[in-house]
């Protein structure tokens, strides 16, 4: 064989390595803090993919949990008089008030209306867990309540990879719950266009830290249990 053919074919092969180990290091946790209803909330996401991911509440909170979301799928993780109680929250849309889902997730009001009216770029720079990102002005909504406030955002590689995770975990919860009515849809085509990152929205959502690491299966799998809340299969049989 020509020794340049040989050399070329030899860049190519460790090149395509390069590639398959790029693009199959998608995995990763991000942890956050934020601000609702004037109270402080921390949580982390771990994801191996953009439709695999968990979201772990403060373990300090009353309402620490843990939510699982698997090809579109969602549960809840959670205890209830020291048992470990499982939940699909498709079917349990209807209960996610009464059962404390929305206090779980940080959302103190019965219904959720979420909405993004405009966003224009400001032209400065914010550094946010060492992930440098561009600056917006974001005129929205809640529950009809209109807000200003920044938004910051990032092409950093890593920051879209939990971006999308979280995007696609936050788009199950809005379609299983109807208490929640998210529309953004010029931030998420901008978003899912240049596939940038979230690092920060307003003081209600700021990213703490990021890196890109391996992660058991294991932690997206929900632990096996046979407990049932007492008369909840009668009361979901009633709705």
């Amino acid at each position: 064989m020509n020794p340049r053919v040989y050399i070329m074919l030899k860049l190519l092969f460790f090149s395509l390595l390069l590639l398959f180990a790029t693009s199959a290091n998608a995995s990763g946790v991000a942890r956050f803090k934020g601000m609702d209803g004037g109270k402080p909330y921390t949580l982390s996401l771990e994801y191996i993919d953009q439709t695999t991911s968990r979201i772990d509440m403060d373990a300090k909170s009353d309402t620490a949990g843990y939510l699982l979301f698997n090809n579109r799928q969602a549960q809840i993780v959670s205890s209830y008089q020291g048992n470990t109680l499982v939940m699909d929250l498709a079917s349990m849309n209807q209960m996610a008030q009464s059962l404390g889902v929305m206090k779980m997730l940080g959302i103190d009001s019965e219904t959720l209306l979420v909405h993004v009216i405009n966003m224009k770029a400001t032209g400065k720079k914010e550094t946010v867990a060492g992930i440098v990102g561009e600056v917006y002005k974001i005129n929205w909504s809640r529950n009809n309540v209109k807000h200003q406030d920044e938004l910051v955002l990032s092409r950093s590689p890593l920051a879209w990879e939990y971006t999308a995770a979280w995007i696609d975990a936050i788009d199950v919860i809005s379609k299983a719950s109807p208490s929640i009515d998210i529309k953004g849809d010029e931030l998420m085509t901008k978003v899912k266009k240049g596939k940038l990152g979230i690092l920060r929205f307003g003081s209600q959502f700021q990213l703490v830290s990021a890196k890109s690491k391996i992660i058991n299966p294991a932690r997206f799998v929900a632990p096996d249990t046979s407990f049932n809340i007492p008369g909840l299969s009668d009361l979901l049989g009633n709705l």
